[in-house]
């Protein structure tokens, strides 16, 4: 009889489970299709969090108050000259002003309360619009109205001209100012000019310049002057932008460009019929173009590559559809956005509610968008502050209380961010297969205090839940999942039990049987944080006749 050794039995070799390794999870959120249908990259619901370094997600950023409180504001500008540097709102029917500290008040004429109020700077003057009083401006310390300037609802200064247009009565004109006075949009009365569209309405009367009650100078292109451009179409000019050389004027359903020649003469170009704008305040320059909102979401304007004499503008929002859907169609031009860090960050009103309710941003740098609460800005700008650093402000929706982005700062004037990420149902490319989830290993870079994880399988059904920092085992459970698995952190402890984790992964035990797999990482307490880097799957995948008998169907 023959004996083998112990050393010639074959050694059984270990099957090693297949991973999916997921790193800079960088392309958003995407909650147009179903959880299981977008990228790999993508996330099925964000909130709170912003991009970082190369692609990474983290809590976003908090703030704090800057100056006193304030009654009833509406507005936000900044006016800076050689000597001045001031944020400014008015607040009721006074223009307060500050630099550091708090508010002060500007003396000279007022305002009727309670409008929407936009600014703009031409010429060491800041004007002051709302739609209801004839134009006014600012010079750092004092309000002067000089009744040549019509109520219009916004401006910008273009080519050594003042324009300005949303003036009641006069839906499709543009106000030109004197070429050599940003405050004059009259003429002498009985002088007419013509117009680009052969009529012959002047700036003589406050039929023609609603809210004007001076009238002085020559008609001449030198002089003030109005553009209709395409008056009387049914449609209004909501806002206006500046790209490059040319002025861009958004109606809400079309959008033009208008440029002058050497004596003055405009020509008026059609860009779009197909779309406009919605809102003057979310009319942005980002970078090389102009981001805005359109009825069918948040669009982009620039060149036509290799034709850059060409304007083409396209939606980029499509992937956040039933966000875009829910904001309040009767208050759009409530929405109101600013680049900053590179993301447009557009605040917007939501159902049928006039206030702002929420906030999405845009990262230019990933194509990716994200949701933000508790960020409910009436009116954002970029300010330089005594200590040269640019920093984002906003007015509240209730115009009580400016407040200042800080960077590093984890609650929002010491309340708690609430702030999640929501996976993509993660099928492997394979939605029928059920496969064996040995575990899930998720990367962070800085994880200060705790999150909590909740795991889910097929049909959103959650199957355990724990927390990760807090020092405790890092099992799922043994009730569904099967048994504990610990996770390796790389955590130490401090004193006041606060974990720090370093580029480490933590692993989580699953042993679950299921086609789709998703989790969400969850954390609502103050001063905490956390870098998310990606994630990795490990997995058995099942034979493809294993499947739910129940879904079967016979012929």
């Amino acid at each position: 009889m023959s004996r083998r050794s112990n050393g010639d039995i074959p050694s059984k070799k270990v099957r090693p489970p297949q991973r999916l390794v997921i790193v800079n999870p960088s392309k958003g959120l995407n909650n147009l299709v179903s959880p299981s249908l977008i990228d790999d990259k993508e996330f099925s619901d964000l909130q709170n969090v912003e991009y970082d370094e190369g692609g990474v997600l983290r809590k976003r950023n908090g703030y704090i108050t800057a100056g006193n409180a304030l009654v009833a504001a509406r507005g936000l500008g900044i006016y800076r000259t050689e000597s001045l540097n001031q944020m400014v709102t008015i607040d009721g029917t006074g223009l307060k002003y500050r630099s550091t500290g708090n508010w002060s008040s500007a003396t000279g004429d007022t305002f009727t309360a309670g409008n929407d109020v936009s600014f703009t700077q031409a010429r060491l003057k800041l004007y002051v619009w709302n739609g209801v009083d004839g134009g006014a401006y600012f010079d750092g310390s004092a309000v002067t109205r000089p009744g040549t300037m019509p109520k219009a609802k916004f401006s910008v200064y273009y080519q050594n001209k003042h324009i300005a247009s949303g003036v009641p009565g006069q839906p499709s004109r543009l106000y030109i100012s004197n070429l050599t006075n940003a405050s004059d949009f009259t003429v002498t009365t009985g002088g007419t000019q013509p117009q680009p569209d052969s009529t012959t309405d002047a700036e003589n009367s406050n039929a023609n310049v609603p809210g004007a009650t001076v009238f002085a100078g020559t008609p001449a292109l030198t002089e003030a002057n109005v553009i209709d451009i395409r008056k009387n179409d049914g449609d209004k000019i909501t806002a206006l932008g500046v790209f490059q050389d040319v002025l861009i004027v958004f109606k809400e359903r079309a959008i033009y460009q208008v440029t002058f020649d050497s004596s003055g003469n405009p020509t008026v170009t059609p860009i779009t019929y197909a779309t406009g704008c919605i809102s003057h305040k979310s009319v942005v320059n980002v970078e090389n173009d102009i981001s805005f909102m359109s009825r069918e979401g948040h669009r982009v304007l620039g060149n036509e590559p290799q034709f850059f004499t060409a304007i083409r503008t396209q939606v980029l929002s499509i992937r956040i559809n039933p966000n875009i859907d829910t904001i309040a169609k009767t208050y759009y031009n409530r929405c109101n956005g600013i680049y900053f860090d590179n993301k447009y960050i557009l605040a917007h009103p939501t159902g049928t509610s006039s206030g702002i309710t929420r906030t999405f941003t845009y990262d230019r740098r990933f194509q990716a968008y994200t949701i933000w609460t508790n960020f409910n800005a009436m009116d954002m700008i970029k300010y330089i502050g005594s200590d040269n650093d640019e920093n984002l402000y906003f007015l509240d929706n209730a115009g009580t209380q400016v407040y200042m982005r800080q960077s590093g700062t984890y609650n929002d004037n010491g309340s708690a961010i609430e702030a999640y990420i929501v996976s993509k149902a993660q099928d492997l490319k394979n939605p029928d297969v059920t496969k064996f989830w040995v575990d899930l290993r998720l990367l962070f870079r800085r994880l200060s205090g705790t999150v909590d994880l909740t795991v889910y399988s097929d049909d959103n059904l959650s199957v355990g839940s724990t927390q990760i920092g807090s020092g405790a085992a890092r099992g799922m459970g043994m009730n569904i999942l099967g048994t504990y698995a610990l996770g390796k952190d790389g955590e130490t402890t401090s004193s006041d039990n606060i974990s720090t984790f370093v580029d480490n992964p933590v692993s989580v035990g699953l042993n679950l049987d299921s086609r789709t797999i998703k989790f969400k990482i969850y954390n609502n307490r103050v001063n905490e944080n956390f870098v998310f880097l990606g994630m990795i799957y490990a997995y058995y995948p099942k034979s493809h006749y294993v499947f739910d008998s129940s879904r079967k169907i016979y012929l």
